[in-house]
């Protein structure tokens, strides 16, 4: 009688799929310019110099690029805010790259518009934190009610 040798053979494959990251968070504080009078003027900084933070980081090593706009102008019943009226700055970052508007007031878009693009050694996963305020300037004649609009801040990069 003739033995047969069953032999298994195993075969574990294993795959593993890593994903870059591309994160962006914000210290969701709202910004409220409270009461203004008609011709006035007033900047946003509750926190001393600044108003909110927001925190990039990527784990691409790719370049990448914040962007910030408004997604419609500030409005209320059908009246809009000028764009030009309404304005950002970027204060302070611990980034190394390039930032745009050196400190200085830029008027919101409703298209995005370039605050900062990463430097070298910023696309390894560590937080780059952004500190940013705000002014508004209401017209001389402007209809009195609670406008509003949303702020977008934008994380891409190009692969």
């Amino acid at each position: 009688m003739k033995k047969i040798a069953l032999i298994a053979l195993m075969i574990f494959i294993f795959s593993l799929s890593a994903y870059a990251a591309l994160e962006i968070s914000t210290d969701h504080r709202s910004l409220f310019f409270g009461l203004m009078k008609l011709g006035e003027e007033k900047g946003l900084a509750q926190l001393g110099v600044y108003h909110n933070q927001i925190t990039c980081s990527s784990t691409n090593g790719n370049t990448w690029y914040l962007k910030i706009n408004l997604l419609q102008p500030l409005s209320f019943a059908g009246e809009t805010i000028p764009l030009e009226n309404f304005q950002w700055q970027l204060v302070w970052t611990n980034g190394n790259g390039t930032q745009v508007g050196n400190y200085q007031y830029k008027p919101f878009s409703l298209f995005p518009d370039l605050v900062y693009t990463s430097g070298p050694g910023e696309a390894s996963g560590q937080g780059i934190n952004f500190q940013f305020k705000y002014s508004l300037k209401i017209p001389e004649v402007q209809l009195s009610g609670v406008y509003n609009t949303a702020i977008r801040f934008t994380l891409t990069e190009v692969l």
